[in-house]
Order: C-alpha cells, then sequence, then structure tokens
C-alpha cells in the first residue's frame, strides 16, 4: 500500500499484529474512515501523522502498543487545533480513554 492508495469508503480500519516499522498514508487515502484499532502492533514506531488531517476520524484504539500512545497523543492535540473541539478519543483496552 503507497501513499497514493485511497479506500474511498473504508470506515473502520483494524490492525492486528503488523510488522511493520514505519506506515506512511497521506491524508487523501482514508477520506471517510471513523475508527483506526491498533493492537499488539509492538514494531510500529509511530501512527502517521497525517491521520490528524482526517476530520472522519473520532476514534483510535490502542491495545498492546503503547509505543504509539505518544503519537497517538500528538494526533490529537493537532485535530483539536484543526477542529477546535474535543471530537478525536483515544481509547485503550476495552475502550477505556488514555490520558497522558
Amino acid at each position: 500500500m503507497g501513499e497514493e492508495d485511497t479506500f474511498e469508503n473504508l470506515k473502520y480500519l483494524e490492525l492486528h499484529q503488523v510488522t511493520l516499522a514505519r506506515w506512511e498514508v497521506g491524508e487523501e487515502s482514508f477520506p471517510t474512515l471513523e475508527k483506526l484499532k491498533l493492537e499488539g502492533c509492538c514494531d510500529l514506531e509511530k501512527i502517521p501523522p497525517s491521520f490528524g488531517d482526517i476530520y472522519s476520524l473520532k476514534i483510535i484504539t490502542l491495545v498492546d502498543s503503547p509505543k504509539l500512545e505518544d503519537s497517538a497523543m500528538k494526533i490529537k492535540e493537532y485535530a483539536e487545533d484543526m477542529r477546535g473541539g474535543d471530537e478525536l478519543q483515544i481509547l485503550g483496552r476495552n475502550n477505556i480513554p488514555l490520558f497522558k
């Protein structure tokens, strides 16, 4: 999957135990994405910052992926600045909100 790939109708994306270290996508790749779940993605260094530009994104769930918490919180802060509200939730196991 490259930066030019687009998934026009994708609302939910779950990655489970992927072995990627780096993931690069543009905000136009997932124009209607609402939920992103990353589970057991221990090798992934960070969530691509471009997810902060996806206005439809409402929830990022992280399960057994503690390395990704910092990038998720940066995306949340960026999205709040751009959107002017607290619409993006960062959740952990059992949908418990993650706070830093």
